[in-house]
């Protein structure tokens, strides 16, 4: 079993935009015109920003448990998924420059209607991806290119099925 957080240091910038941007909007609601208008944008904006930092503290307060049999949240949320049953995984880069040098990727486990993203700020990611690449190979998955090229980055093989090789099930989820 591994217990895998997301660190201070991945969600600290983060942080700071919350603070920053809820902070500069609260400002401005506060010196504003008292008028409908820019009391309902700043307001609104006001309410985004406190609202993202507060998922960036649940997301710090986080811990994704990884065992031989499943992955899942930890504690009481009761969010596990077996590895046998992940029906879908995808593999997503999100880049912060235009030549594509720096960003960040997003693993999505799907089995039964239960859906689990995880990002990859998060430490341990390269064995939680491992563990992901082999539960699709297990279960005999069609991966997308764009899932198979990301794992390839990351230095995983995960050798592409035909339609015709796969599960009925999985045939008919993609026709």
């Amino acid at each position: 079993m591994s217990l895998h957080r997301y660190q201070v240091r991945a969600v600290a910038a983060d942080y700071a935009r919350g603070a920053a941007g809820g902070v500069l909007c609260a400002g401005g609601l506060a010196i504003g015109m008292p008028s409908v208008i820019p009391t309902v944008i700043f307001g609104g904006l006001t309410a985004l920003f406190i609202l993202f930092t507060m998922r960036t503290a649940l997301r710090h307060r986080q811990a994704i448990e990884m065992t031989g049999e499943a992955i899942g949240v930890a504690g009481r949320s009761g969010k596990v998924l077996g590895w046998a049953e992940i029906d879908d995984v995808r593999l997503r880069f999100f880049a912060t420059r235009r030549n594509r040098s720096d960003g960040w990727m997003t693993l999505t486990l799907k089995a039964g209607g239960r859906r689990l993203a995880i990002d990859s700020t998060i430490d341990g990611f390269d064995r939680i991806a491992g563990g992901a690449a082999a539960a699709a190979q297990a279960n005999r998955l069609a991966l997308n290119p764009t899932t198979t090229a990301n794992f390839g980055a990351l230095g995983l093989s995960v050798p592409g099925l035909a339609p015709e090789d796969m599960p009925e099930r999985r045939r008919e989820r993609l026709g």
